[in-house]
């Protein structure tokens, strides 16, 4: 996953001429966040459903499995050493590696943990984004291009631990070691940390797919988007080339662009809100940059089905909508339509990075959130705490919001501080400071927002 998403990259996503007109348009490109955020909404939590999870599971289609056979491929893992560094690269079991190590290393590596890249058969390696931060202050840094591409978070895990053996053979043991995530590779990061309890002293994910649930959140964009406009959108419905045309010719008239909404597009929006964490600096400008990206998303999961989309479900989840749009959120959680995950892709011990996260941690977690990212959305911050405190350890997680639009948009100041705290942290125990993401989030990000927006809207009002 990657914060620029231009036009080019969304028509090579697609493929499909008729869905190309729809998702190539003028709304695609990734916009600035120029004005203050103009929706602030209630909370979050959506009233019961009058329908119970059993008779929804039980109406419920499961999405399709499309095997994907690719040849992956390693591309040249060489790269050139910065100033005051040696560079180290090569291929092991896990795919290409890179490592960079300071002449003055104080014996701590960092694994960085890269995010999702589509499926291509070319396997690349990411530098992490503290790459310079770290041959700076002594950091020697690790980084993998997984066996795999995909939404493939198990291989992510069980390469990036590989990796471990790789640098103790090549620059020698290291006195400390952690676990640096983005996006997917916050996935990658939450997994590691409880299949591998003892093997990383710290983790730091930033913009992190903390979870399954990221799965499950295109699926109700989806389900949400088709209840709204009357089209049914389940995957399992169509193939890849009539719901593109779903899309193109039904869905999009239907809700209207962003500054032109619909009533079905007013709705739609209200219930994107709720869903991705309540009233928040920064939501409408990252709407906007997603708004069309996430449809190409959900599309690209019918046209290639694996084992990451044959996952996804939206039993369970609660949808909520505010007064004023013509329904409420019991009425939508009775009729929406739901989508049963394929259990083969369910089972604990086969495909352990599709189960809900235990929660269950020995070491300290701290994250990084954009309030406008609607990618990765921060309500995903919201039920990783929920699982980490349910399992007792919710004193080794800090959370940390920024008040920006757009996916992984963070400062370097942001990114440095994040990390130095955790550091402190593992080594000397001085917990960092923190803020609670699980409620109001109207005025979230304001203590670690470096530098705060030129166009900040201050607290986030209810009309």
């Amino acid at each position: 996953m990657t914060d620029r998403r231009p036009t080019w990259l969304l028509c090579a996503l697609l493929g499909l001429a008729t869905l190309a007109t729809f998702a190539c348009g003028g709304d695609t490109a990734p916009r600035p966040a120029a004005q203050a955020a103009d929706t602030s909404l209630a909370a979050t939590e959506a009233p019961p459903t009058t329908a119970s999870p059993a008779a929804a599971e039980a109406t419920a289609r499961a999405l399709p499995v499309t095997p994907v056979s690719v040849q992956y491929r390693v591309i040249d893992p060489a790269f050139e050493a910065l100033p005051g560094a040696r560079a180290y690269f090569g291929e092991y079991a896990g795919g290409g590696y890179q490592i960079e190590v300071p002449a003055d290393w104080n014996g701590t590596v960092v694994y960085f943990a890269h995010g999702f890249r589509g499926n291509p058969p070319e396997l690349t390696i990411t530098p992490p984004p503290l790459r310079q931060y770290f041959i700076d202050h002594g950091y020697a840094w690790a980084a993998s291009s997984y066996s795999k591409n995909g939404y493939e978070p198990g291989a992510g895990a069980r390469d990036t631990y590989a990796l471990r053996d790789v640098v103790a053979r090549t620059i020698g043991a290291p006195k400390r070691q952690y676990i640096y995530g983005q996006s997917m590779g916050g996935h990658v990061t939450a997994l590691s940390l409880e299949l591998y309890p003892d093997a990383y002293d710290g983790a730091l994910t930033e913009c992190g797919a903390l979870g399954r649930e990221i799965l499950d959140y295109f699926t109700s964009w989806g389900a949400l988007a088709g209840y709204f406009t009357h089209v049914d959108l389940l995957p399992a419905s169509a193939d890849a080339i009539s719901f593109g045309t779903k899309l193109k010719d039904e869905v999009y008239p239907a809700l209207g662009g962003l500054d032109n909404l619909t009533t079905a597009g007013r709705a739609f929006v209200d219930a994107i809100e709720h869903l991705t964490g309540g009233p928040r600096p920064f939501f409408r400008e990252g709407l906007r940059q997603n708004y069309l990206f996430n449809f190409v998303i959900l599309f690209n999961a019918v046209a290639a089905a694996g084992p990451s989309t044959a996952a996804a479900s939206n039993i369970g989840v609660q949808y909520a909508i505010d007064e004023g749009f013509g329904y409420t959120s019991a009425q939508i959680n009775r009729e929406i339509s739901r989508v049963q995950a394929n259990a083969m892709y369910r089972d604990a011990a086969q495909y352990p990075e599709f189960q809900p996260l235990t929660g269950r941690i020995a070491r300290p977690h701290l994250t990084l959130h954009g309030t406008g990212d609607l990618f990765v959305p921060i309500s995903l911050e919201q039920s990783y705490r929920r699982a980490v405190d349910a399992a007792g350890a919710g004193g080794l997680l800090v959370q940390r919001s920024v008040r920006r639009a757009g996916h992984c948009n963070f400062s370097e100041q942001e990114r440095e501080r994040a990390f130095a705290d955790l550091v402190a942290w593992a080594e000397q125990g001085a917990q960092p400071a923190g803020e609670d993401l699980s409620g109001d989030l109207r005025d979230a990000g304001r203590a670690f927002t470096q530098p705060l927006e030129g166009d900040d809207p201050g607290t986030v009002s209810v009309p």
